[in-house]
């Protein structure tokens, strides 16, 4: 019987391991990108939360094949010329030149969502979700709703909205 108390505390050892280490690339990609979203977020008046909850979930954080090929942050569809090159395969997705294009164009696509004028400024991240579901934005609806918000909260990214940008990368 004591065999069984070792063994739980060796596998809460390693998955609480693997949840820290699994946590890393995405608390690297926010300090990375948090600046660009207060960019977008004051040009724009899109919540940095929703910028950079919505980028960190369609890359994952960065990492996903589309991201590093194409520069496509935001799940974006349309023309490019380098997938088959690139990812040994055609892809629907954009491609775009650089990071920035790609937080610029996600800023352009929401600004021409009719929701847009109504919130624009607000920085209530639940609306903006609702209403990006609404208008489309995503095909798995609820789902990609549930993980944006947990996303937001679990790095509460919330806080750029709120002005509280200092060391939010940090403490996370």
């Amino acid at each position: 019987m004591l065999q069984y108390p070792k063994f739980h505390s060796l596998l809460f050892f390693v998955l609480f391991s693997l949840a820290t280490v699994a946590q890393k690339p995405v608390k690297k990609y926010i300090k990375k990108y948090e600046s660009l979203a207060l960019q977008k977020t004051e040009k724009y008046g899109i919540p940095a939360s929703i910028i950079l909850g919505v980028s960190i979930e369609e890359s994952a954080a960065g990492q996903s094949l589309i991201c590093r090929s194409l520069n496509n942050f935001f799940g974006i569809k349309g023309k490019n010329t380098s997938s088959l090159k690139k990812m040994g395969y055609k892809s629907a997705y954009k491609e775009y030149l650089s990071d920035t294009e790609s937080f610029e164009h996600f800023c352009k696509v929401v600004v021409n969502k009719k929701f847009y004028a109504k919130l624009k400024g607000t920085t209530d991240f639940k609306r903006w979700l609702t209403a990006m579901n609404v208008a489309a934005y995503s095909t798995s609806k609820q789902k990609w709703i549930d993980r944006i918000t947990a996303t937001i909260d679990k790095y509460e990214l919330y806080k750029l909205d709120k002005g509280k940008v200092e060391t939010l990368a940090l403490n996370n």
